[in-house]
């Protein structure tokens, strides 16, 4: 289980997160959606660590962990908003690149769980 918990964050004196709260259970898939300018990508970006939480703590199976174990430990994959995507691939290989690329994954192991998330 992924927990966020009291997550803050600010840019200048315009607050993104204030005292934001998320359980992600073992083995769900979450989308997260909303209107522009609603904190989507931010929240995508302090996970990943490319932006900074002002406050607040993440804990992953019961222990609170920092982004740079995050980061070493694999937990979380996503794919940033079209742009980033690679428009010569199938959605399918851009959601298998980033397994296949970090973390050695075969790619019949590495398609297994897209499959079901485009399903879905």
């Amino acid at each position: 289980m992924l927990e966020l918990k009291n997550i803050s964050k600010q840019f200048g004196q315009h607050k993104i997160f204030d005292k934001y709260n998320l359980t992600v259970e073992e083995g769900k898939i979450l989308a997260i959606v909303g209107p522009s300018g609603g904190g989507k990508t931010t929240l995508l970006r302090m996970l990943a660590g490319l932006e900074t939480i002002d406050s607040g703590q993440i804990i992953y199976e019961n222990e609170e962990i920092s982004l740079d174990q995050m980061e070493s430990r694999n937990l979380l994959g996503f794919v940033f908003q079209d742009f980033q995507l690679f428009p010569h691939l199938t959605v399918l290989d851009n959601l298998m690149l980033s397994p296949i690329k970090t973390m050695g994954m075969s790619k019949e192991d590495a398609q297994k769980k897209p499959k079901v998330c485009l399903t879905v």
